[in-house]
């Protein structure tokens, strides 16, 4: 039988609910080391096994990671969860109030309901999570120097002076982060030849492939999963003879659609394949974002394709479909 452990988890601290042959315990530890190897020992104390224990953490910031790995390196099951998910079964529940420790008891009763449909939790490889942890970081150093670029267009002569010079120094933060990148993909092999790959694709730039190998995990088994993780296909909108308009349902992860929304609108005349999409849709009267949305799709279907393959674009390639 399985035991699941819910875990709520802050900066400091995280909150424990046991959930073991019916019974239902709860405990409170520090977010580190020590912390951690306190609920080693108070999981041995309540006799539950590590063979059979599922633990469940959401995840929300990145507080979670280090426990997440201890647990896993000590043979124990771990599921990170989407917390929407969490949250939308607590108002089925009708949960009335929130607490760290209600939170932990209603994640683990989340964990047992849906124990048959949970995916366990797999870590990335350092190099991997280092070229994530680098991309984003990068990211966000952009996006500190294009709010300073507008500063410095605005305000008196002091405030000019000195966004100027903040954004000085963080264009010389992006260079080196940019550089650091490139030479963890020299010692990554790997990682390159697969930046290379995404790079073949039109409208695909070296900036965007990063991003898309960092945000998409390597376990994806399918072209529908890759778009469906990015947040990237329809969501309908109709109800009885009401027929509303398609929108891309944005469930998921929004960096991934972040760098592909530039790509999808300037692939419209460099790639071929989203130039047809555009036109095909064009003809059925679809407005302009929902085109740029589908041509979103189909470059994320083409990444995952070069990624899976392990070929270059092939400009001719014309698929199953369209060769029967």
């Amino acid at each position: 039988m399985k035991v699941i452990l819910g875990v709520d988890i802050a900066k400091d601290k995280f909150d424990c609910c046991l959930l073991q042959n019916g019974s239902r315990l709860a405990a409170q530890f520090p977010n580190h080391q020590t912390g951690f190897r306190e609920l080693l020992k108070w999981l041995k104390k309540a006799g539950a096994p590590r063979a059979d224990l599922r633990a469940g953490l959401e995840a929300t910031g990145p507080y979670w990671q280090e426990l997440a790995h201890f647990l896993f390196a000590k043979k124990i099951g771990v599921a990170v969860l989407n917390p929407a998910r969490v949250k939308f079964f607590g108002q089925s529940q009708l949960a009335r109030n929130k607490t760290d420790r209600g939170d932990a008891s209603l994640i683990a009763e989340f964990c047992r309901v849906h124990d048959e449909t949970i995916i366990p939790w797999q870590p990335l490889s350092a190099q991997r999570l280092q070229f994530r942890s680098l991309t984003r970081l990068l990211e966000a150093r952009k996006n500190d120097l294009a709010r300073e670029r507008c500063r410095a267009a605005t305000g008196d002569a002091f405030a000019r002076a000195d966004a100027q010079a903040l954004a000085r120094l963080l264009q010389e933060r992006v260079r080196k982060i940019q550089a650091r990148i490139d030479a963890l993909l020299k010692q990554a092999p790997e990682l390159a030849e697969q930046r290379r790959l995404l790079c073949t694709i039109p409208a695909i730039g070296p900036v965007t492939a990063q991003i898309v190998l960092a945000e998409l995990p390597p376990d994806l088994q399918t072209a529908r999963q890759a778009a469906a993780y990015a947040g990237l296909t329809p969501r309908q909108d109709d109800s009885g003879t009401r027929r509303g308009r398609a929108r891309l349902c944005k469930v998921g992860n929004a960096r991934l659609r972040k760098a592909l929304y530039l790509p999808a609108v300037s692939g419209r005349k460099s790639n071929e394949r989203l130039q047809a999409l555009a036109a095909r849709l064009t003809t059925r009267g679809l407005c302009k974002m929902q085109i740029i949305g589908a041509c979103m799709h189909l470059l994320m279907r083409l990444c995952f394709g070069v990624l899976a393959g392990g070929k270059p674009y092939q400009r001719e390639y014309k698929g199953k479909k369209a060769t029967a």
